[in-house]
């Protein structure tokens, strides 16, 4: 019988010190890192210009993990949306002129949504959508998902990875998937969760937080009576806040699992339960998710138990549209070992914000996921909803940071400026800032079964 110690990482890796795992880890990804540049350097324009802009005159010029992790960024976001308007123009498609894989050979597209600008497509090959599904499959593993298992999917329906793609997971997972999604608005997703009463649902937090607020007036029960058993959520900040995973977790009487995943075998979840460690990483085989950055001077940081930085992303065996050194705005903190709540042995991922997303106030670095979990702190005497006001965009703030914040629905017998004296206290003591804020009451916030958006500028379109 094999114990936790002799069994293999499911990429065949046995060891379980941290330091010659990722030794090992390295290893075999450069092994298919090589291929991986040769290819795009052969079947990508694009990769071929920025790889000798850098000084690479051939694929063999990388000669090591470290070489590979010394190059610049070679695609940002923004550069993925221009390369895909300079394909429509050129090629008649918009995927991009990073594209290698022939035309003919793209079966599945997925895209982001879109609320910051235009969308960002991802384009899949037969073999790029198998090992998605792969990766998306290991992730229900890991919660526990079980073939049969009936998962009412609430996320945007439509292209996103989120989207049509989970839901082929589902079905390649052998799950019976109720594609409702969040377009179908509340009062249907809950009208349909209290007819399949499904083992599992998938949404944003900020949905399911929703869900709990409407149920009771819209099929006359709490979602606690409704039978569910695993709650997933992602897509934005909260399923990693202890606050909220506990708030979630006793209102649904369920296991919450914060996840993120589908970019370029990109696939992570955490465990359940009220401590938070981090999410698994389950596509290191496939994807280098977390090859760490500074985000000021894009040097790397050593891949150590406990680095932050910004996460360059790269596929490993990618035909359609590889990640190359992409830059994703994440801001990860990594951890390596043993998960102190189940055991499992690798690294775990915890998406601190984004690049863009940073404030700084009075010299104070600080994001937005983080003012979220100091307010979901102080639940219930507030909402959990709130927003920023900015008079122009991240990341220099004029003082005082402004944020609107909604009282709790069964809120404490004080006035707005006591709730917003002891919030702005609780803010200074964890964050080092001295917000302004307005106490607004509750339901008064916009609500949204899709993301939410925090940030808000003056004069800007709010999506």
């Amino acid at each position: 019988m094999q114990t936790l110690s002799s069994t293999p990482h499911y990429t065949g890796i046995r060891s379980r010190d941290p330091e010659e795992f990722l030794h090992q880890l390295g290893e075999l990804r450069f092994a298919k890192l090589r291929r991986q540049i040769a290819y795009c350097f052969e079947h990508s324009d694009f990769y071929r210009g920025k790889l000798c802009a850098a000084g690479v005159a051939s694929p063999a010029d990388i000669r090591s993990m470290d070489d590979f992790r010394r190059l610049p960024v070679l695609i940002t976001k923004d550069e993925h949306r221009a390369i895909q308007q300079e394909s429509l123009e050129r090629e008649g498609h918009s995927f991009g002129t990073h594209l290698c894989a022939p035309r003919e050979r793209i079966i599945h597209v997925a895209a982001t949504s879109g609320t910051t600008g235009n969308p960002t497509f991802y384009t899949f090959t037969r073999k790029d959508l198998d090992i998605a599904l792969k990766v998306f499959g290991r992730m229900w593993r890991q919660a526990g998902l079980q073939p049969g298992d009936t998962i009412l999917h609430a996320n945007g329906l439509s292209m996103w990875l989120g989207g049509l793609t989970a839901i082929l997971s589902f079905q390649a997972y052998g799950l019976t998937p109720i594609p409702v999604g969040a377009e179908a608005g509340v009062a249907r997703i809950l009208r349909y969760m209290q007819l399949t009463r499904p083992r599992a649902l998938i949404c944003t937090p900020s949905l399911a937080r929703h869900l709990i607020e409407r149920a009771p007036g819209e099929i006359g029960t709490e979602v606690g009576a409704l039978g569910l058993r695993k709650l997933l959520v992602g897509g934005e900040p909260g399923g990693g806040l202890p606050t909220t995973r506990q708030a979630l977790a006793d209102a649904y009487g369920a296991e919450v699992y914060d996840l993120t995943g589908g970019a370029w075998h990109n696939g992570t979840i955490s465990p359940s339960g009220a401590q938070y460690s981090g999410m698994h990483s389950l596509g290191d085989d496939y994807c280098f998710r977390y090859d760490l950055v500074d985000p000021a001077t894009r040097q790397p940081i050593a891949l150590t138990d406990g680095a932050v930085g910004e996460a360059i992303h790269t596929a490993l065996e990618y035909e359609a549209g590889p990640a190359l050194r992409y830059a994703t705005g994440d801001i990860l903190r990594i951890r390596v070992g043993e998960c102190p709540q189940d055991g499992h042995f690798g690294v775990r991922i915890e998406l601190l914000g984004r690049a863009d997303d940073l404030l700084i106030v009075k010299g104070i670095k600080v994001y937005p996921a983080a003012i979220k979990e100091v307010i979901d702190g102080m639940m219930p005497r507030c909402s959990g909803h709130f927003h920023i006001d900015l008079d122009g965009p991240p990341p220099m703030v004029e003082p005082p940071l402004r944020l609107t914040v909604e009282r709790g629905e069964q809120a404490v017998p004080e006035s707005a400026e006591e709730l917003a004296t002891a919030l702005s206290a609780r803010l200074h003591a964890q964050l080092s800032i001295r917000p302004s804020i307005t106490i607004v009451p509750f339901a008064s916030l916009p609500r949204s079964s899709g993301k939410t958006k925090i940030i808000r500028i003056a004069g800007a379109a709010q999506a």
